[in-house]
């Protein structure tokens, strides 16, 4: 979870700089990092079931998504932006770069 917060930051950071709105949600409770005005809860589990249609079961207490190709060993984590695609491409390459 460090690994995708650092380098989801790092992307953010510099689509932010270039005038691009762009968040990231914190795995764990859902909530947005940089926008950290904003107290909506968003459920990545949810989101994943309702936009791409993937089958949901219970773990304990936790709802846990069943990823068609590699079952119950995923992790969602979300970022949004209004970047351009190119944009958004050339800040991941930028944040994968930084981390090679």
């Amino acid at each position: 979870t460090i690994f995708k917060c650092d380098w989801s930051s790092d992307v953010c950071d510099k689509l932010n700089k270039e005038g691009h709105f762009s968040d990231y949600i914190d795995p764990c409770s859902g909530l947005p990092m940089v926008n950290k005005n904003n107290q909506c809860v968003y459920g990545e589990v949810d989101a994943l079931s309702t936009l791409l249609g993937y089958k949901t079961t219970n773990s304990g207490c936790c709802k846990v998504i069943l990823h068609p190709k590699w079952g119950t060993s995923v992790y969602p984590a979300s970022m949004f932006t209004k970047a351009p695609k190119d944009v958004f491409l050339a800040a991941v390459k930028s944040a994968e770069d930084a981390l090679a």
